[in-house]
């Protein structure tokens, strides 16, 4: 899918922070903090490994119950400027702030100082210029998420999106993309970047930064240090292909990842706040994104998780000057970012190419989209019938691939085809077992080998796998007259 349908309807517009992750995996980051606290350890240098899913950026915009900041009149959505106040001094960390509320009168301006005062020390990044902080509550953030957001969208999108997915058994062919979408956004974002308007957003009802929204905020203002240092606006490069995006954006939530986790360890906030956060991170309710579709879910959380560990990789070798080398020399793919050694040692993706099939599908027949699949969405399409170990073994050798989907609306026909390379031959036919086992199981039966070679599986569609050459060739269409052509029209 190109890089609007492939990652979602955001197409890049916003940097998005999200709420689950404070119910799925704060409490191990938590726990380590308090701790900490506890025994009077002093701030540690990084953030321990986490064991499966690791913290993320934003939180509940639930208050804890005593807040750390004084009660403001300022309205939700009213935007403030969150440059630091010359004359305001950071207090130690922990303390609330006191004096003046800064130059714009905005009573939070202090705590935003301060906080933008301790990032931009733990990453060791000033601000070049100031950042427009705008305060929404949830029923205000869904009416932006819609008016802008989802702006563009249109239902001929959100079908042929649904189509997309339906063409690797993601979703059926009915499922309502445009609202099930909408709703999840709605609910879980709570923050975002937009590297449009240098603005970020912080979800509060109460429109005051308790500790979670100062975290949030944490987070959010590394991205804002990130394009102004980086250029935020490379993630919207058409010339990209949906991978090299999905490993930007990988290196972008990680990178706000691991900085938010140091600040959680580093001594910033109270016990009593640390405590409150902990409590407030069990009450998170996601029952949208509990309802969706795996891969939607899977593909929501990878930039926030496999890329929070990409970066700890790099930071773990070389600190914040490690990360700004990866920077110059972005990751070009999902593979990087799920085996950042791959990165390291230089293994860049195989270009591969697929015969256009305009002349063989003839008429009727509409491009829904080409490019390249990746190895996360290739292990989200073997998850669906394999077991955990088959899928990293089949998946594992990923080295390039391409793909392609049409679609004939007055015959409601679907085609997909995929052609990939692999690290090894051996690579190649680990997939090739597991790609027949995924199939078997699709279908209720095993595949018969026809008389070009290929092995098709068929129902109320087709199925056929082909080796060409050393690299591995799926097809899917209505008959097999007609995948044995798109075949046989291979190079």
């Amino acid at each position: 899918m190109d890089n609007e349908a492939k990652r979602g309807v955001p197409a890049w517009a916003w940097i998005v922070g999200l709420m689950l992750f404070v119910s799925i995996c704060v409490c191990g980051v938590l726990v380590a903090a308090v701790a900490m606290f506890v025994v009077g350890g002093s701030p540690v240098a990084q953030p321990p490994a986490p064991v499966a899913i690791t913290v993320v950026a934003d939180q509940p915009a639930t208050p804890p119950a005593t807040a750390t900041v004084p009660p403001t009149n300022t309205p939700a959505g009213e935007p403030t400027s969150t440059a630091p106040a010359p004359e305001t001094e950071t207090p130690p960390a922990g303390e609330a702030p006191t004096g003046p509320t800064g130059p714009t009168g905005d009573p939070n301006a202090d705590v935003r100082a301060r906080i933008e005062a301790n990032v931009s020390d733990i990453r060791g990044l000033e601000p070049l210029e100031p950042v427009v902080t705008v305060l929404l509550s949830r029923e205000e953030l869904r009416q932006r998420v819609e008016e802008d957001l989802f702006a563009e969208l249109t239902q001929e999108d959100a079908r042929d999106f649904t189509l997309l997915l339906n063409a690797f058994d993601f979703v059926p062919r009915d499922f309502d993309y445009y609202n099930f979408t909408l709703d999840l956004y709605a609910e879980q974002i709570a923050g975002f970047y937009d590297p449009e308007t240098n603005e970020f957003v912080v979800v509060s009802d109460d429109a005051e930064l308790d500790a979670l929204e100062q975290w949030t905020h944490a987070h959010e203002f590394v991205h804002a240090l990130q394009d102004q240092y980086y250029d935020l606006d490379s993630l919207d490069d058409e010339s990209l292909d949906s991978e090299a995006s999905a490993a930007l954006l990988s290196m972008v939530e990680g990178e706000a990842v691991l900085v938010q986790n140091l600040y959680l360890l580093g001594g910033y906030f109270s016990f009593d706040e640390l405590n409150q956060m902990l409590s407030l991170s069990t009450e998170t309710e996601s029952p949208v994104f509990d309802s969706a579709p795996p891969v939607l879910a899977n593909d929501l959380i990878f930039p926030y998780t496999s890329g929070y560990e990409f970066m700890q990789t790099l930071y773990n070798q070389g600190g914040f000057d490690a990360i700004d080398e990866a920077w110059a020399n972005p990751p070009q793919s999902t593979e990087h970012i799920l085996h950042p050694d791959r990165y390291l040692a230089g293994d860049m993706p195989q270009l591969v190419s697929i015969a256009p099939l305009t002349d063989t599908l003839g008429t009727g027949w509409r491009q829904l989209d080409q490019d390249v699949f990746g190895e996360f969405y290739l292990r989200q399409y073997l998850e669906q019938k394999l077991l955990a170990p088959q899928v990293d073994s089949a998946a594992s050798g990923w080295g390039g691939d391409q793909y392609a989907v049409y679609w004939n609306e007055d015959t409601d026909g679907l085609v997909m085809v995929l052609r990939l390379a692999w690290d090894s031959a051996q690579d190649g036919e680990e997939f090739a077992t597991a790609l027949a086992d995924y199939t078997t199981a699709s279908y209720g039966g095993p595949g018969r080998v026809e008389s070009d070679g290929g092995v098709c599986w068929q129902g109320s569609d087709v199925t056929c796998f082909y080796r060409l050459g050393d690299q591995s060739f799926i097809v899917r269409a209505p008959t097999l007259a007609m995948a044995q052509a798109i075949a046989a029209a291979q190079p």
